[in-house]
């Protein structure tokens, strides 16, 4: 017998880089991905939210359906990098109001049946299994921000100066 069978595991893989998500098939997704629309735009909309995702984290792109790093561009960012490259994202996908997400939506993304990465690579590919950042600033010391860990999904306080990913977000008009 199939070890990650009689576990209920299974093995997702994805593209040369080798992004791996294990994810218990005996336990129920957290995520749920009836009410994700994806665009052909490299984007993702969530209808529970509001909010429309970019597919690839800050310092890739996407082409050819998947997410390629863009050259020698940085993929990790200290909180303040962050909050300026989310800034200066100026247009992606016709739209110029993208940001980092606050806490909650971007813990929106986790599926807690599933780890390194913690969310459904099938939206998201290429997301390393590492902290990204939030636009929320940790409210006891001003030298901490929070992030959420794709190696699990838990949510971190992180040093701002530590190097983690970062995604942006936007909301939707209502």
């Amino acid at each position: 017998m199939n070890f990650w069978k009689y576990c209920g595991l299974s093995w997702l893989i994805l593209n040369a880089q080798n992004v791996f998500a294990e994810c218990n098939v005996q336990l129920k997704s957290t995520f749920d991905s009836s009410k994700i629309v994806m665009e052909n735009n490299g984007t993702i909309v969530d209808l529970t939210t509001g909010l429309m995702w970019q597919r690839c984290a800050l310092g890739y792109e996407w082409k050819n359906n998947t997410c390629t790093q863009q050259g020698v561009l940085p993929v990790v960012f200290t909180w303040e990098q962050a909050l300026t490259q989310a800034a200066q994202s100026k247009t992606f996908a016709g739209f110029n109001d993208w940001r980092l997400p606050n806490k909650n939506e971007l813990g929106s993304l986790v599926d807690y049946a599933c780890f390194q990465p913690a969310l459904d690579i099938k939206y998201f590919p290429e997301t390393r299994s590492i902290g990204y950042w939030t636009n929320t600033p940790n409210s006891f010391t001003e030298l901490r921000a929070w992030a959420v860990n794709f190696t699990y999904g838990d949510h971190m306080s992180s040093s701002r100066t530590d190097l983690l990913g970062a995604r942006l977000v936007r909301e939707l008009p209502r």
